[in-house]
């Protein structure tokens, strides 16, 4: 399989062994978020013949703010259902925090809130929250998510994400999503590890079938093991959980911090709850508006833009600095061979799927070549070890059940294997390298045991206060298109514009955590088309 819809930051977070230690899984996966079909070079040309520029980062405070934008009432009023789908009469029962048991610097709580948020008397689920407490005198509460879907908050905050600054005046809270990790989780992982050994990329008949028959066995298991479940995981009802949180936290105004699909989060949020609002950053974004099947054709075709990005960086470089002269042609050398002999690796064989998956991830870092470099030439001699740490630094960010739950059902897939099939053959002619991969990935979404959510595009009212939108430019995960598109059709948004590659920029760039710290702590915003370099 191989990186698809959704994935957390690359900065900050917790070791692999921190998440399974929390999680209790040993497999997992960070996935990119949707993208746009539209070039990030041509989208940055664009911009930049207008923008403000900080080539030093210590600059980044001289620019002068907007004018400072006044935060709303202390006291919100409550949602209307007929819009937000949040019952009028709910509140939640007080948080009980104490040290967690894997971090005593931090502390933990647990949250019921209804499994249907239509039905607020029925069936309830748990959401695990955690907190890290200002290290100053804190200011209020800022919540975040790191994306997914399947990442775990918890986990999360354990690796201290965010900014000193922050850290200081803020308590930062995040929580592990219905579905997810030590909440309420949907766990139904017993087909997972067959389907992802399979190769994603079939070509015969016979390959075909067992990748089909593998991906049924995941939607089949995941049906009888957390049927009751899976209609409920769409992002929505995480937005309505996120405004549940709020309100158990005290009821201020929210300032929320959202990575990758995180922001999606945040959208759905702007969208239904539009007045409470403090602050809100939408790093590395998730455009809502296109469809199952335009995100996953175009995500493959970003990284295959990437990819070959990497590859003319390593011929630049050379193989003293790459490991390889020619980068693209040891991995299609190392791949092909690996269709009829998987690699060795000092834990067992590593096929087709596995090898793209490393390529993918190695586009989520600046200079991801030379990562990616190294690992083919030491694949190239027969030695996968390297190819698989990367394909582990993926496979480790959160559950497949979970992340599938999500993504299966918020937005309608292709339904059925054939139609699923001819999808996946439209993603490959449009990406030779990946869109098979991109696509099969998803492919038990063809015969998921939940039907996609009705819940329309999220329509940001003109009521929301300012919101923060961040979009590095080389991003091949999160796209800049989709940071521009978000930002232009939100009302009130401004577009902070990272001439950088990698997935998300807050909390990697001192330019960008200097200008999301002043609105975060004084509501102070950049000048519009800022840019940081």
């Amino acid at each position: 399989m191989i990186a698809s819809a959704y994935a957390a930051p690359m900065h900050g977070a917790p070791s692999p062994a921190s998440r399974r230690r929390h999680a209790g899984r040993d497999r997992g996966r960070g996935r990119p978020v949707r993208v746009t079909v539209a070039t990030v070079a041509a989208l940055a040309a664009l911009v930049s013949g207008c923008s403000i520029s900080f080539d030093d980062p210590s600059t980044a405070t001289t620019a002068p703010p907007t004018e400072r934008n006044e935060a709303p009432s202390s006291t919100v009023r409550p949602a209307d259902p007929a819009t937000s789908g949040f019952p009028a009469d709910w509140s939640p029962a007080p948080l009980d925090w104490a040290p967690c048991e894997f971090d005593p610097t931090l502390d933990c709580s647990e949250l019921e809130v209804p499994r249907d948020w239509s039905e607020p008397d029925g069936p309830t689920l748990t959401l695990a929250l955690a907190r890290r407490p200002a290290t100053g005198r804190s200011e209020g509460t800022l919540l975040t998510n790191p994306g997914g879907p399947g990442g775990s908050g918890v986990d999360f905050i354990a690796g201290g994400p965010l900014s000193d600054e922050t850290d200081q005046r803020f308590d930062t809270v995040s929580w592990d999503p219905r579905g997810v990790g030590a909440s309420t989780a949907v766990e139904c992982d017993a087909g997972v590890q067959d389907f992802e050994r399979l190769d994603s990329q079939p070509d015969t008949p016979q390959e075909q079938a067992d990748l089909d028959a593998a991906a049924a066995t995941v939607s089949s298991d995941c049906g009888r093991e957390a049927g009751d479940l899976l209609p409920f995981v769409g992002t929505a009802n995480v937005a309505r959980d996120l405004e549940a949180i709020r309100l158990a936290l005290g009821g201020e105004p929210l300032n929320y911090v959202g990575f990758s699909y995180g922001t999606q989060i945040g959208q759905e949020y702007a969208a239904l709850f539009p007045t409470h609002i403090r602050s809100m950053v939408l790093d590395g974004v998730v455009d809502p508006n296109l469809s199952f099947t335009e995100f996953l054709t175009a995500q493959a075709q970003a990284f295959e833009q990437s990819f070959n990005g990497n590859a003319n960086a390593c011929a630049d470089a050379g193989v003293a600095a790459c490991g390889v002269a020619d980068l693209a042609g040891t991995y299609d050398r190392v791949i092909a061979r690996a269709e009829t002999q998987p690699l060795r690796t000092p834990t067992g064989a590593l096929g087709p799927s596995e090898i793209a998956v490393a390529a993918t991830y190695s586009a989520y870092v600046p200079q991801g070549w030379r990562e990616l470099g190294p690992a083919l030439a030491s694949a190239d001699v027969g030695d996968g070890g390297k190819l698989a740490d990367l394909a582990a630094s993926y496979y480790d960010f959160g559950g497949y059940p979970s992340y599938a739950a999500v993504v299966c059902i918020d937005t309608p897939p292709p339904s059925g294997a054939a139609a699923y099939r001819e999808f996946a053959r439209r993603a490959a002619e449009a990406a030779p390298r990946f869109g098979a991969a991109v696509a099969n990935e998803m492919l038990p979404c063809a015969t998921w045991a939940a039907p996609a959510v009705a819940d329309p595009v999220p329509v940001i009212p003109s009521t929301v206060p300012p919101i923060l939108v961040v979009g590095n430019t080389g991003d091949p995960a999160t796209p800049y298109s989709n940071a521009l598109a978000v930002a232009n059709r939100t009302p009130n948004a401004v577009l902070l514009t990272v001439e950088t590659d990698g997935h998300t920029a807050y909390g990697s760039s001192t330019c960008v955590d200097r200008i999301v710290d002043a609105y975060l702590v004084d509501l102070e915003l950049p000048p519009p088309n800022t840019t940081c370099r």
